[in-house]
């Protein structure tokens, strides 16, 4: 009887004839995660779903935390994998055991039979070991509203018995569809939106603007800590650490204080061509919200994407911040986002800052900007890193 982490996926299985490329990237990231948090084991593919076997039984608690961050799992659960015999000797067995470990409460079995060779059938399976279960224990037995439901998985290479599955992300695995760039600037919404594009398999870099002259080390700690968290979705997460003290002087002497925000966010993507054209990256991804702020209404959004040259995908624009900090608080970034820090752009929000800008005169007013050499300068200082997770924070 071997003890592991059984894994389904869910949205991978409506790939058709590409999900075999699909499910071997999900299973590099699984071991790439168990490897991260120092967990010694193997993933293997077994049909529709993979095993992760482990090496240290202690272990199991700490490989079901790291393999539910993984994008494209859809649950996990500790499982036992047993012979399969005609009298289901093994699998009553692991079952008992299985239900013995799970919370107190009824009970019920759920059979796939995914070897249809095997001469019992799902609903044989569930009875027999139903009722050595129910012989083995106090537990009632409920099949409409149980308070345990043991799976058992009868495949050709054996039998897996689990219960307690815990919920994944769901998604995409990480390199499934493209590269972006991701504008992190510490707060709430830019981590979270940049977890949504990981969970859609994009391998995503992270770029903070960092004011060296106004801020202290601190931001940049919590921007590596922000990405840290990440990484346990990414699997390792690059940053991009790019001085914009020159672009914001330059922005508080042209600019009037009405659109100083809406140009410094311009200037973050003029300088994010460059980078993205590096990093081959095919977009980029903001934290916007429609109406959040006075830089995220409908006309100043425009204006400000205006200086994409790439697409921008913007994954909260409709929701609210109750829902972006309930989806940081369950991916682990909130705790870290509300630290305090000195914000670069603090200093440049208005008293009475526009909300209807348009094109032409936001175009007009940077004109007297020279953005060759400020773009030239940023980018020549960049800083790149590679932040991979913190085994200690699990």
């Amino acid at each position: 009887m071997g003890r592991a982490v059984l894994i389904h996926y869910a949205e991978i299985g409506l790939k058709g004839g590409n999900r075999p490329q699909f499910v071997r990237r999900l299973a590099d990231r699984l071991r790439q995660g168990l490897d991260n948090a120092g967990v010694s084991g193997k993933v293997g593919v077994h049909g529709a779903r993979l095993l992760a076997r482990l090496e240290k039984d202690d272990q199991l608690e700490r490989a079901i935390e790291v393999l539910t961050r993984v994008p494209g799992v859809a649950n996990a659960a500790p499982a036992l994998v047993v012979e399969t015999t005609e009298d289901l000797a093994g699998v009553k067995e692991a079952a008992i055991e299985v239900l013995a470990r799970a919370p107190e409460g009824s009970f019920k079995i759920e059979t796939r039979r995914g070897d249809k060779a095997f001469p019992l059938t799902s609903i044989q399976i569930s009875q027999a070991v139903g009722g050595a279960c129910a012989a083995s224990s106090e537990r009632p037995v409920d099949v409409h509203n149980p308070g345990v439901t043991v799976r058992v998985e009868v495949t050709k290479t054996g039998t897996f018995v689990s219960a307690g599955a815990r919920p994944g992300p769901g998604g995409l695995p990480v390199g499934s569809t493209t590269k972006l760039l991701a504008f992190l600037s510490g707060g709430l919404d830019s981590p979270v939106a940049a977890w949504k594009m990981i969970r859609r398999g994009a391998r995503v870099t992270a770029v903070h603007f960092h004011n060296r002259t106004f801020q202290g080390n601190a931001v940049l700690e919590k921007i590596e800590d922000l990405c840290a968290s990440l990484a346990w979705a990414a699997g390792s997460m690059p940053l991009l650490v790019v001085p914009f003290e020159g672009c914001q002087r330059a922005i508080v002497g042209a600019v009037p204080a009405s659109h100083r925000m809406i140009v410094y966010r311009r200037a973050m993507f003029r300088i994010g061509a460059r980078l993205a054209a590096a990093e081959h990256a095919l977009g980029y991804v903001t934290g916007d919200s429609l109406g959040q702020v006075a830089s995220q209404t409908a006309e100043n959004i425009r204006t400000i994407h205006a200086a994409a040259n790439l697409p921008v995908y913007a994954p909260l624009v409709g929701s609210d911040k109750v829902e972006i900090t309930e989806l940081a608080r369950r991916i682990g970034t909130f705790d870290i986002s509300i630290r305090p820090h000195d914000d670069c752009c603090t200093y440049m929000v208005a008293t009475r800052p526009a909300v209807k800008s348009t094109l032409e005169e936001v175009t007009a007013i940077e004109d007297g900007i020279d953005w060759d050499e400020l773009v030239e300068q940023a980018v020549a200082g960049v800083d790149r890193l590679t932040v991979n997770p913190d085994p200690a924070s699990l």
